[in-house]
């Protein structure tokens, strides 16, 4: 068991994102060689880059050299830990992403009463419409008279508007 020499982390950065990405991917390929092609980038330079995060980790994760690559205790522990991560990290990125896939929020119509038999007044099907669009938006119908439709947009507390 290693004592670590840095007791804290701190802050994660997006350095450190980065480099908790290329050490994944080498552990997948299984040593640096393998993982060259995958990440674009020599030898030497991932060389650097394990040791850039092994220095701000303050722990040695592999054991690497002519006997191949392997995996310290901390680096099995520090590996799981970063699967953790960037599958957290993906998940809020779908999740962000598809706050913007999707109508949410509140919508409140004012009909007038004797207006909603019409046939040609088709809101039963553009409410279906819009359900079907955004499942999350809640629907909130009032029925008013005709002069209360007109006090209520003269006091500017609806908005309207006529289709056709």
């Amino acid at each position: 068991m290693a004592k670590s020499r840095n007791p804290s982390l701190g802050q994660v950065s997006d350095f450190d994102i980065r480099l908790l990405r290329i050490f994944k991917t080498i552990v997948e390929c299984g040593s640096f060689s393998a993982a060259e092609s995958t990440l674009g980038l020599s030898r030497s330079a991932i060389s650097l880059h394990m040791g850039d995060l092994e220095k701000r980790l303050g722990m040695r994760l592999c054991q690497r050299g002519r006997a191949g690559f392997a995996l310290t205790d901390e680096g099995r522990e520090v590996y799981r830990a970063t699967q953790t991560l960037l599958a957290a990290l993906e998940g809020f990125r779908a999740e962000v992403n598809d706050l913007h896939q999707h109508l949410r929020g509140e919508l409140n119509i004012g009909i007038i009463n004797n207006l909603v038999t019409l046939p040609q007044m088709r809101i039963t099907h553009a409410l279906s419409a819009l359900k079907g669009q955004g499942p999350q938006v809640r629907i909130n119908i009032g029925m008013t008279t005709p002069t209360r439709s007109s006090w209520a947009c003269s006091t500017a507390t609806c908005m309207s508007a006529w289709c056709r």
